[in-house]
């Protein structure tokens, strides 16, 4: 598909859902997605930047007895053909451009250049847009005249909201959880009962801002009635993103199930009308991966994911495409291949953008969790000390997963001072910190987020039981089990706590500590989903001669699909020679010969 039909499409589709052209700049998916698609280009030219603007903003029809200046712009709109666009900076060369028009600008298009800078991340640069949108309102409020030459467009009646909304956009991106309200709250003094993108907008960052400081009941509250301007707004796009952020809220809550179902549902709505899926399809497919991974059903979390990356150029949101490749980097986590997982975050880290949901799950701390998981503690020093996380900091929400991840890393050097056996350290004095810090946690995540109290207890068991005191570790293991609203959608949250986990559901499976039979009944199901994929795997594996290794294990289950070998080479982030060659001890080690045997072979033998 070209470059311009795509446009073309995205335009027809906003306007399918009631968004007009007049109506773009204050649609948060339609316009970024023009203006990403513009910036993707090779050396756009100024006339190109210019004319996506005038497109977009100028399309309303004007009396003829009312001149216009043509949206800010000098020399009537027109550049010339060979004033080149830098390579890759297209928001700064627009910032720059709209410096340079007639003072003041129109507020209309400095609201555009600052939505296209936040797009960018370039934050600073967001504000000194708003600021010239809000002198140009305010300097046409004093000059009637002045104000006479801008478009009458329903972006400009609603310029003094949207300048709001976008300053709420920005202190939330800063974490500023009282400004992202203030912000949020002066949009909807401003608007009108009939700007539906509007209010949904401002219940939008008030939801956000209530997630962000860890009220997640009143955040779903919020959030959903903002949903419901969205669908009154018609816009679709929107409407989809949202239920990514609300089925977020919902694993918050400890009710990953509920996020299901509200995901299974978006992709329903997403795909009913065919191709070309609307943006979002992608990312509902890497959510559902996330929910697959935490039920360690892996084979369909990585199908999902598989199906995104397929989708991802042309269906998924700017904002939720690092997303892909932390949720891989878990999932080839748990295989231990440490060189892909370490690719995939770098990634990740390339392409997370700041400025649109509360980071509440930072991929730094995922980083230092896997790196903790793998036994590189000296990689995860690196990361608290980076990151000046100490047990002292305020436990807000937002440092929440961070306090976890260190108390994680407290628990493995405590390991690798006294052993595997856990044995009590002569200085205790690190856990004590630590188990004051579970316990802020735990009081900060009762009111409300479920999804938190059993991590934090199932973390409160594993210190207590450091410690050698198995009583407790049995108290707040039964806490983290039979507290959740869902505690059979948790399965990797327990075992990627690795050898020591599973000793402590060892002992409760068996009765041990105290342990209730409700208690024993989980920790059987843990141990289960554990032991069938290890158990099955390690003894087929004995079975053979020479048996493979876990590299090897990652080829064949990709020879087991419709997968191409330079699509398999690309997927273990390998050269088609150094696959050819695992391909080939594969077959000699199953005494095989062609791919489908090896498949055939290893099913036969419960490899697969």
């Amino acid at each position: 598909m070209t470059r311009d039909v795509t446009e073309c499409r995205e335009l027809s589709t906003a306007k399918t859902y009631g968004i007009e052209g007049d109506n773009l700049i204050r649609s948060s998916s339609s316009l970024p997605g023009v203006l990403r698609r513009r910036q993707s280009w090779s050396k756009p030219s100024l006339r190109q930047v210019r004319a996506t603007m005038r497109s977009i903003m100028c399309t309303a029809e004007r009396p003829a007895s009312r001149p216009r200046r043509p949206c800010g712009l000098p020399d009537g709109g027109r550049a010339p053909r060979d004033t080149p666009c830098p390579a890759g900076q297209p928001a700064a060369h627009m910032d720059r451009r709209v410096a340079g028009v007639r003072d003041p600008p129109e507020p209309v298009l400095s609201i555009v250049s600052g939505w296209s800078q936040l797009m960018s991340g370039d934050l600073d640069a967001v504000e000194r847009r708003l600021d010239d949108a809000e002198a140009a309102l305010a300097a046409g409020e004093q000059d009637p005249e002045l104000a006479r030459e801008w478009a009458d467009t329903e972006d400009l009646r609603t310029a003094s909201a949207t300048i709001s909304v976008y300053r709420a956009s920005l202190a939330q991106a800063h974490g500023d959880v009282a400004g992202t309200v203030h912000h949020a709250r002066s949009a909807l003094d401003r608007a009108g009962p009939e700007d539906h993108f509007i209010r949904g907008a401002v219940g939008g960052f008030l939801g956000l801002a209530a997630w962000a400081a860890g009220d997640v009941q009143e955040a779903l509250s919020t959030f959903s009635d903002a949903m419901s301007s969205l669908h009154a707004a018609g816009n679709l796009v929107d409407e989809l993103d949202s239920t990514i952020v609300l089925a977020d809220m919902w694993v918050a809550a400890g009710r990953p199930g509920r996020a299901r179902q509200l995901y299974e549902r978006a992709l329903q709505t997403a795909t009913a009308g065919g191709e070309p899926y609307p943006r979002a399809t992608a990312d509902l497919h890497v959510c559902l991966a996330e929910l697959d991974r935490e039920l360690g059903d892996l084979a369909t979390a990585q199908a999902h994911l598989e199906t995104a990356r397929a989708l991802a150029e042309r269906t998924s949101i700017t904002e939720n495409r690092h997303r892909w490749y932390v949720a891989m980097a878990q999932r080839r986590a748990i295989t231990g291949d440490v060189a892909t997982v370490t690719q995939l975050l770098d990634q990740a880290e390339a392409l997370y953008r700041r400025g649109f949901y509360p980071d509440v799950r930072p991929i730094a701390a995922t980083r230092a969790r896997i790196q903790i998981s793998q036994g590189n503690l000296a990689a995860a020093e690196e990361w608290a000390r980076g990151h000046d996380v100490a047990a002292a900091d305020e436990t807000t929400y937002l440092h929440e997963y961070d306090h976890l991840t260190r108390v994680r890393l407290v628990l493995a050097r405590h390991r690798r001072v006294n052993g595997p056996e856990n044995a009590v350290a002569s200085d205790t004095s690190p856990l004590d910190t630590a188990l004051a810090l579970l316990d802020r946690l735990l009081a900060c995540a009762e009111p409300g987020r479920p999804g938190s109290v059993i991590e934090i207890a199932m973390l409160r068991a594993l210190t207590h039981h450091a410690r050698g005191e198995r009583t407790q570790a049995f108290e707040d293991l039964e806490y983290a089990l039979t507290q959740s609203p869902e505690p059979e959608s948790y399965v990797r949250l327990f075992l990627d706590e690795s050898d020591p986990m599973l000793a402590l559901l060892g002992e409760a499976a068996d009765g041990g500590g105290g342990a209730h039979d409700a208690v024993s009944q989980h920790a059987r199901r843990l141990l289960d989903a554990a032991g069938s994929r290890q158990t099955a795997r390690k003894a087929a594996q004995h079975a053979l001669a020479d048996p493979l290794s876990d590299r090897e294990l990652d080829v064949l289950r990709l020879l087991d699909n419709d997968l191409t070998g330079p699509q398999i080479a690309r997927e273990l982030y390998v050269s088609l020679n150094t696959l050819r060659t695992h391909t080939k001890r594969i077959f000699t080690k199953l005494d095989v010969n062609t791919r489908a045997a090896a498949v055939r072979r290893a099913h036969e033998r419960g490899l697969l």
